[in-house]
């Protein structure tokens, strides 16, 4: 009997033990690092949105809402805006079609050496932006980039471009190289998605007659709902967060053309320094990014889980 006892009492140690191990390193350090590294900045910023501030200052002058008041009537703001809604657009048919294009290809066998196609396809999500844009600023160079010389070298040169000199482009050539750079994510999504499709649906629309388009766009993409809405989100979020292209590559030429709102951040925290205004410019962007998550999460994701 005073056996049974002492087991259910070391039974009782050993789970308190494992259960205080799970609690402190699997719920409270996970909450403290967020919350040094994300919470934190970002409350700080709030905080700092409300002050006049060159970034050197011991003193901070408090404004209160004047930083949003200018915000609100600032041209280059809205600007900016309308080149990050100009680049999610294309994001959004871009990466996100062709990454579903080629993930079709792929589970129906269309394509090749499925291993090193996912594998090429998915190895520019792993590189720096920065060296991507490096990359793309010597393939697209006017005077000896690959691209043109191509171009030029099967009877196509009257398509030789400024890439990044012409206003009316430039914005377009970014969010394209951006865009390669991303195709990547919702492949692997889709890719993945399209495994949990039964075989029987592809089957039986191979029984009447659907070609390869119907069964992607007509078989495949209605099932896919769940998967696009995540990578819809993730599109999302990966325009407004653009800037490391725009920073190597154009710096918000030519006449601004280029500049979207996190450049603008930049520009006007560090170059113009005016952190505080800077801070209001990403607390913006901090509620956009809210209110488009909160409306694609209840268009989008509405009945995607359902099972």
């Amino acid at each position: 009997m005073s056996e049974a006892l002492s087991d259910e009492r070391l039974s009782f140690v050993q789970f308190a033990r494992a259960h205080t191990f799970v609690t402190i390193f699997g719920i409270i350090v996970p909450l403290v690092v967020f919350g040094i590294f994300v919470g934190y900045p970002i409350l700080y910023t709030i905080y700092l949105s409300f002050f006049e501030w060159n970034g050197m200052s011991p003193t901070k002058t408090f404004v209160g809402l004047a930083n949003y008041e200018y915000l609100i009537g600032d041209k280059y703001f809205y600007t900016a805006l309308f080149n990050n809604v100009k680049w999610l657009a294309v994001s959004l048919i871009f990466p996100v079609t062709l990454g579903l294009v080629i993930a079709y290809g792929l589970r129906s066998r269309i394509l090749p050496a499925a291993s090193l196609i996912r594998t090429v396809i998915f190895f520019p999500v792993t590189m720096s932006l920065i060296s991507v844009g490096l990359m793309f600023l010597l393939i697209l160079n006017p005077l000896f980039g690959a691209f043109d010389t191509l171009l030029q070298s099967v009877g196509l040169g009257f398509l030789v471009m400024e890439w990044f000199g012409d206003y009316r482009i430039a914005l377009y050539t970014l969010a394209v190289v951006s865009g390669w750079a991303f195709t990547g994510m919702p492949m692997i999504f889709y890719f993945a998605g399209l495994g949990d499709v039964p075989k029987e649906t592809f089957d039986a629309a191979k029984i009447e007659g659907a070609g390869h388009f119907r069964m992607l766009t007509q078989v495949a993409f209605p099932q896919l709902r769940s998967v696009t809405a995540v990578v819809v989100m993730l599109t999302i979020f990966e325009s407004l967060r653009a800037f490391d292209l725009i920073a190597v590559m154009t710096k918000g030429a030519p006449f601004g053309s280029t500049n979207v709102l996190g450049y603008l951040v930049y520009l006007e925290s560090f170059w113009n320094t005016r952190f505080g205004y800077g801070a209001a410019l990403s607390v913006a962007i901090l509620g956009l990014s809210i209110v488009i998550a909160t409306f694609v999460m209840k268009k989008l994701m509405k009945g995607a889980f359902d099972v």
